[in-house]
């Protein structure tokens, strides 16, 4: 594989992060940005640290081909613990979990009560968590659906072989975190441990959390008909890009972005028009894993399974 060229622009200022946080959960408006990435590029702060690399058309048309409907079918997830971060209005209410405690996440309320619910979910693996929860496990979704994980490899195997050529020195850098953790929570061939899959979700200003903090996240999003929007934005250095199929994103997890709602939707979402987005990161939580019969052990240990 050869990455085309690309220009680098460095950003000698940013925005403070007392100006964005009144901005947090609420989706970007036009003024939050002042140029829109069009091309081939890199992006670096002010202390050389990378922001984000834009680049068009480097996975492959067979790869697009193959897992472009996979990622569509997703759609079926539904998710009632991504609405603030789709930036639902409303209120938000707990859930009491089966041991009788008290969730820590909140969740956004539809006007009777209920839960909003969004088509996001997540794939590969996760780390210990409170609840039904407190082992390593492999998700749902790759636990359930082994034949579509499988199909889905060879897209997340190119996206690490692009982080690898885009920017060495930071991929070195998670690889170091990589050959620390066993093998059983680590997607093949790259240096991801989970992926989140969205379908016609626009994120609202975030930064993503529990993400490897010393490595990349990269984001893919794959397009069917006619709409305007969903540009990603990044306030702090008031840029913003669009992403096509085929395009790949490489993005500091610590950045404000979130992106610009639909608008000049033609026909009926889901039928004539969708946007499927992926996400590929390391879980930093991961790093604390033991094996799976180790986790397994633990978990049957604390009356989990």
């Amino acid at each position: 594989m050869r990455l085309p060229p690309r220009s680098k622009i460095v950003m000698r200022t940013k925005v403070s992060e007392e100006a964005i946080k009144p901005w947090k959960s609420k989706h970007p408006e036009p003024h939050h940005y002042d140029i829109l990435l069009q091309g081939n590029c890199e992006v670096r702060g002010p202390t050389g640290e990378p922001v984000v690399v834009v680049l068009r058309n480097v996975i492959s048309e067979e790869v697009v081909k193959t897992s472009k409907p996979i990622l569509h079918w997703m759609r079926k997830f539904r998710s009632d613990n991504r609405a603030n971060y789709a930036g639902a209005p409303g209120g938000t209410g707990k859930i009491i979990r089966a041991d009788g405690t008290m969730s820590k996440s909140n969740r956004a309320l539809n006007a009777d009560g209920s839960f909003v619910q969004v088509a996001s979910m997540v794939g590969g693996y996760f780390e210990q968590q409170g609840g039904r929860f407190p082992f390593c496990r492999t998700t749902g979704f790759t636990r359930n659906y082994p034949e579509k994980w499988e199909a889905l490899l060879p897209l997340f195997q190119e996206c690490a072989e692009v982080y690898r050529l885009a920017l060495p020195a930071r991929y070195a850098t998670q690889m170091k975190t990589v050959r620390k953790t066993h093998e059983a929570w680590m997607i093949p061939q790259t240096p991801f441990t989970t992926i989140t899959v969205n379908n016609t979700v626009s994120a609202a200003y975030h930064k993503d959390g529990g993400d490897l903090k010393t490595g990349m996240g990269m984001l893919l999003a794959f397009e069917q008909g006619e709409f305007d929007g969903f540009e990603l934005v990044l306030p702090e250095y008031k840029i913003a890009t669009r992403l096509k199929d085929g395009d790949v994103l490489l993005f500091n997890p610590l950045v404000w972005h979130g992106n610009v709602p639909p608008y000049n939707q033609q026909g009926e979402q889901d039928v004539d028009w969708w946007r499927t987005s992926l996400v590929l990161y390391y879980r930093d939580g991961i790093t604390g894993c033991m094996s799976p019969e180790e986790e397994q052990a633990k978990a049957k240990q604390r009356g989990a399974l």
